[in-house]
């Protein structure tokens, strides 16, 4: 009898004991930090003045350059919120599955005749998870239309992104863009 009601007693305690521990508030955290507008939009804008540096390659030229890009519209089906973007887009919602439309200046050296080096790039693409959502690994297929000193044309492109779609490297061929017909891109987009 004795052995019985040290289990009851037990029991009702532990029973208590978890009772008032759960009418105890949890521990306090710190607030989030937030951030105004104003500042958010800020430093958006300042991040997408970081471009992306070009290695450029072509029949018996080698050179360098540098390549911005501006995302206006993507539809990503790896999100379920939001899956419509403009201009801010995070990693994750490009390259757990997305369709995006882009605008991308660059400067490429080598422009024939003594040309300017700057284009301007109108194009489409389509990405692909490969690993972890496309967080460890994505891939991206597209083409675009550029407008440059030595004429007009279209350009196809194949890329593979890693670290959360951070870092990525694309290649752009433009058979016609002379001097300049394979471009290779370290690409870095935060947002």
């Amino acid at each position: 009898m004795r052995h019985g009601c040290l289990l009851v007693a037990t029991a009702l305690a532990t029973t208590t004991h978890l009772a008032c521990a759960s009418d105890r508030a949890p521990p306090s955290s710190p607030p989030p930090i937030g951030m105004s507008p104003a500042v958010a939009a800020g430093l958006w804008a300042v991040v997408q003045l970081v471009p992306s540096p070009l290695f450029v390659m072509s029949t018996g030229h080698v050179g360098a350059g540098v390549r911005w890009q501006i995302t206006p519209f993507v539809y990503s089906f790896g999100v379920t919120a939001h899956p419509v973007r403009a201009f801010v887009v995070e990693p994750v919602a490009r390259h757990s599955g997305a369709v995006e439309l882009y605008v991308s200046p660059e400067w490429a050296c080598c422009a024939p005749n003594d040309g300017t080096g700057w284009l301007a790039r109108a194009g489409a693409r389509l990405y692909l998870p490969i690993a972890s959502n496309g967080e460890t690994l994505a891939w991206s297929i597209g083409g675009s239309y550029y407008r440059a000193s030595g004429g007009d044309g279209a350009a196809a492109e194949i890329g593979a992104y890693v670290f959360h779609g951070i870092l990525g490297l694309s290649i752009t061929v433009a058979p016609a863009l002379a001097q300049r017909e394979i471009i290779n891109a370290l690409t870095i987009r935060f947002f």
